[in-house]
């Protein structure tokens, strides 16, 4: 059968692509009880297209008026429209299907579309598929209101080739199998939101936790690294369930809870109510895992779990509040993990998770408030980052110190009871905390959420050098609200003072105290923000300290006043130095050895680098050898691997990939990809033949699709990196996105980081295109990965002319690349100005 397409509506009123934040008010005002059948049959080829049908159901509020369907493929993909039981013409206009008020009834209605699936979302593969809808990609596959304020019952069908398994947000009710085919049907949901609905289907293996019934699906073909890890997957996801069913007073608001693993999923894990995906690398762990990535998994389990109430069961009502779910998602998990992790330090571990990152972003010119403005959902990606997932928890800590844990508990129990099954603000949270406390929640409002950047907390003495101390809260003017400590000493008291601030005001010490004063600021790290002190008194604290949370809270300051004054690079980087042969906690070292990684690659100059190559090699190697907790001795290899540059550390990297080094370190087959990553960046003689060999001990044949894809990254001929970077300028290229990231930061480590600047002017301009076609997190990843390491004139020069040519740049774009080049920038002004190896 035929159907007229109309190129445009004449009466229906046609908005702009995307969803504007104009038509979802309008829609949610008019629209209620939104339900939705649908069937997809999914061929055995991935290149044979994917038959569809929806049945949509709704009531009126009131008086029908014109309406939109949110649907990105286009029209010649619809092929029959029914309305209310009648035929109905396409009518297809800027990602939207259009209907006539005169089409439709005054009460209840329903539409039926036949279509061949959109595939944007998908994420088809050879013998499986999932969909990622979030944060408004639904409608890149089926015809839906694809906002988050629509919740509604999802009802799904699929029939898919026998032999696959399936698995959706409901339960399978049924599953029948007719020749070559299954049918599988889905129990209805309850009230879910567009972007959490999800299903996935293919050949994938299944484990069942004989506990709790929950179910599992994965691609591991190694069926003794699964035997190792699942009994502790289900565990950790059970212990987050009781914590969660306690903590929030509230039972698990789902039928079910499913597990899916996906070899290249684009995040650690998205939260479908009773289908969680997670990338298979993040909770298949190795046998010689540190504590660190024990932590990771655990962590990332709770997080998603803890979406199950913060997010689905609560859902923000419009994704300018998109935060307000990964707040508590990261708050929340950072309390579940402490009982599965007796000995760790957990104050430490939530310092070192959430710091560093929000540091980041909060001290670039890209910086930006946790709320964000949000005009349409197209562009809703671009408000993920540092900001909402690290910068937001340190908020919402400081929240519940400042209330006391217990008003916190109850006024976020009220909220969850409130809203449940529908959608709420960060007003309407505001709102029901303030019944638990008397504290001024609208200034913590005005500078933690509204508010861009940190406060600078400084002590300032009087000009002529006498002992009149001053302490204020910010140079801005905004108070921010939060309890830190200041440990001060002076050669004429015994013991030292420690001053707790609650801050409230700007002003918040004005004191007499003895002349040689010395002071740590923000001591154990708890304040955030940027707390200038003495450079060499710090620099002489940290080996006397014995709490690690002291220790890290100097590094923390250190590494901040490195950026930010004139500091000799190579003086600081002997203090790095040391701080990484001495410590002893996990978490510390790993958050030193990533910062003499960024000083090594980065902040040297490459002849400096050559210099110091040798000594940073001998204290590292010597270090690792006698190292004997595993979890530093884990951290200390990723190091050496990743800075061996002299001849006797390159040596050792090609003993330790061909087994003839062992260092007592139990080396996984990800281990030895890496060290062969690492001996081609090098054009070690002969390192063809070690990618070669690695690729053919891979069984997996996941992961050989992987290194064959990356390959051609690492080839030391720059015609075939030429190639492969222009095959990513086409979107199709582009689908398996951690491999492509992956790829990316070795096209540009600095080791190819002349041949490779070349790219960099096509790498930006792909820039709006990636926001469009990529998952939420592919720019800025696109943009590490692409700057990474970067120290160069010519590539600081790359990004200035791309934001001069470009200044009508969207402003989330704008900050996202400004981010990614804050350290260039440092770096390129740090070395044209010569601070690199000075004396002080």
């Amino acid at each position: 059968m035929l159907l007229a397409i109309a190129v445009a509506c004449q009466k229906a009123k046609v908005t702009p692509p995307g969803i504007p934040q104009e038509l979802a008010i309008e829609r949610k005002a008019k629209i209620t009880n939104v339900r939705y059948d649908l069937f997809f049959d999914i061929p055995a080829s991935r290149t044979d297209s994917i038959p569809a049908r929806v049945t949509i159901r709704f009531d009126w509020k009131d008086k029908p008026t014109d309406l939109q369907l949110d649907y990105l493929p286009p029209a010649k993909t619809l092929k029959r429209i029914e309305v209310n039981g009648k035929s109905s013409p396409v009518n297809y206009e800027n990602e939207h299907i259009l209907f006539d008020a005169i089409e439709l009834a005054l009460a209840s209605n329903t539409i039926t579309i036949d279509f061949i699936a959109g595939e944007a979302a998908l994420n088809r593969n050879e013998d499986y598929l999932y969909t990622l809808f979030v944060p408004s990609r639904a409608s890149t596959c089926f015809p839906v209101f694809d906002q988050p304020d629509l919740k509604a019952i999802f009802k799904l069908d699929l029939r898919i080739p026998s032999g696959w398994k399936g698995i959706s947000n409901g339960k399978i009710l049924s599953s029948d199998s007719a020749g070559r085919k299954q049918h599988l049907t889905f129990a209805e949901t309850r009230p879910t939101s567009s972007y959490q609905f999800a299903f996935a289907a293919g050949q994938f293996r299944e484990a069942v936790d004989p506990v709790s019934g929950m179910r599992m699906l994965y691609r591991e073909t190694d069926s003794l690294k699964i035997a190792r890890n699942v009994k502790r997957i289900f565990e950790l996801h059970r212990q987050s369930l009781e914590w969660l069913q306690q903590y929030t007073g509230i039972p698990y608001p789902y039928d079910k809870f499913d597990f899916a693993l996906m070899p290249a999923f684009q995040f650690g894990g998205m939260e479908h109510p009773g289908s969680i995906f997670y990338r298979e690398s993040s909770l298949i762990l190795e046998p010689s895992a540190s504590v660190n990535e024990e932590l990771r998994r655990a962590s990332l389990i709770a997080h998603e779990t803890a979406h199950m109430w913060f997010g689905n069961l609560v859902t923000m009502q419009w994704f300018n509040d998109v935060w307000l779910k990964e707040v508590f998602a990261n708050f929340m998990a950072s309390k579940m993990v402490s009982p599965s992790f007796p000995t760790i330090n957990h104050e430490l571990r939530f310092m070192m998770a959430h710091y560093p990152a929000a540091y980041e972003i909060d001290r670039s010119r890209g910086t930006h408030p946790i709320q964000q403005p949000l005009d349409n959902l197209r562009n809703a990606g671009s408000v993920y980052g540092a900001i909402i997932y690290q910068k937001a928890p340190i908020m919402m800590r400081n929240l519940e110190a400042w209330m006391g844990p217990d008003n916190f508990q109850h006024g976020l129990q009220d909220y969850l009871h409130a809203y449940s099954y529908g959608n709420a603000t960060w007003d309407d949270l505001v709102n029901h905390l303030k019944k638990y406390t008397r504290e001024d929640l609208e200034l913590w409002n005005r500078a933690w959420i509204k508010s861009a950047g940190m406060p600078e907390i400084r002590v300032t003495p009087d000009t002529v050098g006498r002992s009149f101390l001053t302490i204020t809260n910010d140079t801005t003017g905004i108070i921010w609200p939060q309890t830190f400590e200041y440990k001060i000493n002076s050669k004429y008291i015994d013991v030292p003072q420690k001053i707790t601030f609650r801050t409230t005001s700007r002003v918040l010490l004005t004191k007499w105290v003895e002349p040689g004063l010395n002071f740590i600021p923000n001591y154990k790290g708890r304040g955030y923000g940027y707390f200038p002190g003495s450079l060499d008194y710090l620099q002489s604290q940290w080996p006397l300290q014995t709490e690690v949370e002291v220790r890290a809270g100097i590094w923390l300051n250190l590494w901040e006043i490195f950026l930010r004054e004139n500091v000799p690079t190579a003086d600081f980087l002997q203090h790095l130095l040391s701080a990484v042969e001495k410590e002893k906690d996990p978490l510390l070292l790993e958050y030193l050895v990533d910062k003499l990684d960024r000083i090594f690659w980065q902040f040297l100059a490459p002849a400096e680098r050559s210099m110091l190559a040798g000594e940073i090699d001998t204290r590292l190697f010597d270090r690792l050898v006698l190292e004997r907790d595993n979890s530093c001795k884990r951290t200390l290899f990723n190091a050496y691997r990743s800075m061996a540059t002299s001849e006797a550390g390159v040596a050792n990297l090609r003993k330790l990939w061909a087994d003839e080094l062992t260092l007592g370190l139990e080396l996984s087959e990800r281990d030895r990809l890496q060290l062969a990553y690492a001996l081609a960046l090098r054009q070690v003689e002969g390192f063809e033949g070690v990618l070669t060999t690695q690729l053919s001990r891979i069984t997996n044949p996941d992961r050989k699709a992987e290194v064959q894809f990356i390959l051609p990254a690492l080839s030391a001929d720059s015609a075939i990196r030429d190639e492969f970077f222009e095959r990513l300028k086409k979107k199709e290229n582009r689908t398996r996105e951690p491999w492509v990231l992956e790829a990316v930061r070795l096209m540009h480590h600095p080791l190819r980081a002349d041949a490779s600047a070349k790219y960099l002017p096509a790498s930006l301009q792909l820039l709006e295109e990636l926001q469009r076609t990529g998952d939420i997190f592919f720019p800025k990843g696109w943009l590490d990965a692409t700057l990474g390491y970067y120290q160069s004139r010519e590539a600081a020069g790359a990004v200035r002319s791309y934001l001069e040519e470009n200044k009508a740049l969207r402003t989330d774009l704008r900050n996202k690349l400004l981010q990614s080049s804050d350290l260039l920038f440092r770096a390129e002004q740090r070395l044209s100005q010569g601070h690199t190896s000075q004396a002080r």
